[in-house]
């Protein structure tokens, strides 16, 4: 689940409803930018092959 929020008064609220339970435990990766992300990913292929990824990413519905 892909989630977008709004850091507040140190706390994270997300913009729309969760479909989780009460006390529901998660864990929350921030990226500061998607190089960054292909840094840490650390294949040369990735960085190669970005707009590959990209359109990949953008084809998938995150939401079902």
């Amino acid at each position: 689940m892909q989630v977008r929020a709004i850091y507040e008064d140190e706390v994270l609220k997300p913009l729309k409803k969760l479909d989780l339970p009460d006390k529901a435990e998660v864990k929350i990766i921030i990226r500061e930018s998607f190089s960054k992300l292909l840094d840490e990913v650390g294949e040369e292929e990735a960085k190669e092959d970005v707009d590959l990824v990209l359109k990949e990413m953008r084809a998938r519905n995150y939401y079902e």
